[in-house]
């Protein structure tokens, strides 16, 4: 009975996006396999209408709106998935917003009572009622301990989780359906896509989550006074309530008011550049949702990110890649670039390089030739992956976040200084950083512990192939399973010495 339903629900959002213009522009472009653009083609004969292209992403970001907070949540995945939607779209996605109506202070006092079992003038000195922010997931409001410490009150909606799931459960329905209709969609993995973005979801509505990422985030950066993370009142914190100390600062793109604070914003842009590059590469563990309003610049100077619900995190060969092919790109070694791809398992075996690389120069080029200040890596990279459909590209998940952080981190430089190219600044620390001895031995450490995960689950392996071999009656199999049980204990030996030294 379900998935009746869901079909409904399916028809009805066809049906508005087709009334206002979406499905038009959609069934013109090439992000449709040939099956599909029969109905697509119905649909649009009859209630479908042609709109300008610069109204594509108001009208999106509206209709989202409209549906509810799970789906302004999906319109913010897919910004990160241009191999799904085409860059175009993807670039418009980028720009929506999560804002929200509050809700009402009768609400936030049940919520922290439900939570502490305690009456709000019971936990903080002082509470505002009117929230300095409302999102889908959640809103803020400014208070006080008892302690005379300023803090941030960051509590979920009443009920959120109820909604959130059951939208949850028509994405993968919706994503089930679809992929079963065709094999040019089967290769999107789309319920992979939903299941990623499931995760994130539920990562944001349990706020210990965030706090335990502020607190990491903190602790990467406690040695370096440029950089300030909000403290964690853990104490206070619960799974629907989050408490961190408050920045009192000047959002990263009121420039008008830093520069009348008498801020330097030379020295800005380059924090932030290197507080990207040190997120990214020295840790693996980054902040994925910079746009200005989550960034602040305190009166001494420092940075200030705040809002820790969406973060990324890369492997150590993951930032190797990443490192290799930033700088590839920027030396216009395009070949390089498409061997990379290879490696990493990306392209898949078989596919030519060469052709790769050329498609690679021919997306580049247009960008890289930019004034300085004007190249954008990040669209770069979006355009790349924009070539997953053509090419049967795998992209792992972590790389599309990222993408989408590096846009964001790449506006802001431009915001701050339009003739500053922040991959430039960064250029000598990645090089350095591709050289350091902490590198070989980060990389050593995951090597390892891939080594010591694999060798846990080899006697279990080792122990099924046994019940197989042994199955057998014949004098022939009868011997190969000697032989190989042999070689299996054989190869754990060896790796156990490897492990060891």
């Amino acid at each position: 009975m379900s998935n009746f339903f869901h079909f409904l629900r399916a028809l009805k959002i066809v049906y508005i996006l087709s009334r206002k213009g979406i499905l038009y522009k959609v069934s013109n472009s090439n992000l449709v396999p040939p099956r599909f653009l029969f109905f697509l083609n119905i649909f649009n004969f009859f209630i479908g209408k042609d709109i300008s292209n610069e109204t594509i992403g108001p009208t999106l970001v509206r209709i989202l709106e409209d549906l509810g907070p799970a789906f302004v949540k999906l319109g913010q995945a897919l910004a990160t998935r241009p191999d799904i939607i085409g860059v175009d779209l993807a670039n418009e996605l980028a720009q929506l917003h999560d804002r929200m109506e509050p809700f009402s202070f009768e609400k936030v006092k049940k919520s922290i009572k439900n939570e502490t079992g305690k009456d709000i003038n019971e936990v903080f000195k002082s509470f505002d009622e009117t929230p300095i922010a409302a999102a889908s997931i959640s809103q803020v409001h400014k208070g006080m301990t008892f302690e005379n410490e300023t803090v941030a009150i960051k509590i979920l909606r009443p009920g959120i989780e109820k909604a959130i799931f059951s939208d949850l459960r028509f994405f993968k329905w919706c994503a089930n359906f679809l992929s079963s209709l065709d094999k040019e969609i089967l290769f999107l993995r789309l319920p992979k896509a939903v299941d990623v973005f499931e995760d994130l979801t539920r990562n944001e509505m349990d706020l210990r989550l965030e706090a335990a990422a502020a607190n990491e985030l903190e602790e990467n950066f406690s040695d370096d006074e440029r950089f300030l993370v909000p403290k964690i009142y853990w104490s206070y914190s619960t799974k629907r309530i989050l408490v961190s100390s408050w920045v009192d600062g000047t959002k990263i793109n009121d420039l008008d008011i830093l520069r009348a604070s008498n801020q330097k914003i030379e020295t800005i842009t380059k924090n932030s550049a290197e507080a990207f590059f040190l997120q990214v590469f020295r840790d693996g563990f980054f902040h994925a949702d910079m746009h200005p309003g989550n960034v602040f610049i305190l009166p001494d100077g420092k940075i200030a990110p705040v809002d820790f619900g969406i973060m990324g995190r890369l492997q150590v060969s993951d930032r190797i890649f990443l490192a290799k092919l930033l700088k590839s790109i920027l030396e216009h070694d395009f070949l390089k670039v498409a061997q990379l791809h290879s490696d990493k398992g990306i392209l898949p075996t078989g596919s030519s390089i060469e052709a790769f690389a050329q498609e690679i120069r021919s997306l580049s080029t247009p960008i890289l030739n930019k004034k300085l200040g004007q190249i954008s890596l990040g669209t770069l990279l979006g355009e790349l992956f924009g070539l997953a459909s053509k090419w049967r590209l795998k992209i792992q998940p972590q790389f599309l976040l990222l993408q989408k952080t590096m846009v964001m981190a790449e506006g802001i430089g431009r915001q701050l200084n339009p003739e500053t190219d922040m991959w430039v600044m960064s250029k000598p620390l990645v090089n350095d950083w591709l050289s350091s001895n902490d590198l070989k031995k980060k990389f050593v450490e995951e090597v390892y512990m891939d080594l010591k995960m694999t060798s846990k689950k080899l006697p279990e392996l080792i122990y099924k192939i046994d019940l197989i071999l042994d199955h057998k009656n014949e004098d022939n199999v009868t011997t190969l399973s000697k032989s190989f049980k042999v070689f299996l204990f054989a190869f754990i030996t060896v790796l156990i010495i490897v492990l060891i030294i």
